[in-house]
C-alpha cells in the first residue's frame, strides 16, 4: 500500500493542514497589518479536501478490498448471486476451468461447510497496471451444527485471489488457489 496517497489515507493532508497552520499563524504574527480572516480558513480547507478526496475517490486497493469484504459477507450469507458477480467471465483455475464451474463448487461448499462468521487475518494486495493479485488468510468460523464443527470450528485458510479490471473499471477475479488449511499445503485437487 503507497502510504503517500492522498486518495488512499487522508494523512498526507493531514500533515499539509497543520505546515500551513503553521505558516498562516506565523505570517500574521510577522505582518499583522496584512491579516485577514480568511488566512485561517487556509487550513481547514486543506484539512476537508483531505477527508473529501479519501471519501469521494475510491482507489483500485480499496475496490479490491471491498470486493474480499463483500465476498466474506456473501460466503457468510451464502449468498450464490453476490458471489458470482465478483468472478469474471473468463475465470480458470488449476481445478475450475470456467465460471460455471467455481460457482457450482461454491454453492456445493457453502450448503456442506455453513460459515458463522469469517475473519479476515492479513492481506496483501499486489496492483500491476489491469492485473492485482491478493494473498490472504482467513479464519472460518464455522456454525456448530455442522457436522466438520465436530473436529474444530475454526478453519484457517489461506488463498490467492487473482484479479483483472474491466473496460468500466470494475475489478472481477479471474482464478484463485487455495495455498494452505490449518496451516497445511493444499490446493484446489486436493479438496
Amino acid at each position: 500500500m503507497d502510504k503517500m496517497n492522498i486518495f488512499q489515507t487522508p494523512i498526507p493532508l493531514i500533515i499539509v493542514a497543520v505546515v500551513v497552520l503553521m505558516a498562516v499563524t506565523i505570517f500574521r504574527r510577522v505582518r499583522p497589518q496584512r491579516r485577514k480572516w480568511w488566512q485561517l480558513l487556509l487550513p481547514a480547507v486543506v484539512l476537508l479536501s483531505a477527508f473529501g478526496a479519501d471519501f469521494l475517490c475510491r482507489t483500485d486497493y480499496e475496490k479490491i478490498d471491498l470486493i474480499i469484504k463483500t465476498a466474506k459477507e456473501a460466503a457468510v450469507a451464502g449468498d450464490i448471486e453476490q458471489i458470482e458477480k465478483m468472478i469474471s467471465p473468463d475465470y480458470r483455475d488449476s481445478s475450475h476451468n470456467s465460471r460455471e464451474r467455481i460457482v457450482t463448487y461454491c454453492r456445493s461448499v457453502l450448503s456442506r461447510l455453513p460459515a458463522e462468521k469469517i475473519k479476515k487475518r492479513y492481506s496483501i494486495i499486489e496492483i500491476s497496471g489491469a492485473r492485482a493479485a491478493a494473498e490472504l488468510e482467513v479464519a472460518v468460523h464455522l456454525q456448530q451444527e455442522s457436522v466438520y464443527a465436530m473436529a474444530g470450528n475454526i478453519v484457517f485458510v489461506k488463498l490467492k485471489l487473482y484479479f483483472t479490471k474491466t473496460a468500466d473499471k470494475k475489478w472481477l477475479v479471474d482464478s484463485s488457489e487455495i495455498l494452505e488449511v490449518n496451516k497445511q499445503p493444499w490446493g484446489w485437487k486436493k479438496m
